[in-house]
């Protein structure tokens, strides 16, 4: 992603719409990726500590083609719950940790 509060990040296309539908009219694509990657652990550091620094923040989010850089990868995952994203906030955070267990 080259653009927004994700610019840097990592993501999967999940569902792309070229020609666009509904509120759309321009080429975009639902996107799932990771906000926060995990850190760096060392020996000395509690479990707790451990715990909190080997977690991963995902995110679900409509891009318009021109804020993605794509890549020649492509990757094999079951994301069928987060083709679409709901209104709803708790709907949208549990879209969000289906992603996350994916």
């Amino acid at each position: 992603i080259t653009a927004g509060k994700y610019a840097g990040r990592k993501a999967v296309i999940v569902k792309n719409f070229d020609n666009g539908n509904g509120k759309r009219n321009y080429g975009h694509a639902v996107v799932a990726g990771v906000d926060r990657f995990p850190r760096k652990i060392t020996r000395s550091m509690t479990k707790k500590q451990v715990s909190r620094r080997s977690r991963v923040k995902p995110f679900v989010k409509t891009v318009n083609y021109n804020h993605v850089l794509p890549t020649r990868y492509s990757l094999d995952l079951a994301l069928d719950k987060a083709q679409t994203i709901p209104k709803d906030p708790a709907e949208k955070r549990r879209v969000t940790g289906f992603v996350k267990n994916a």
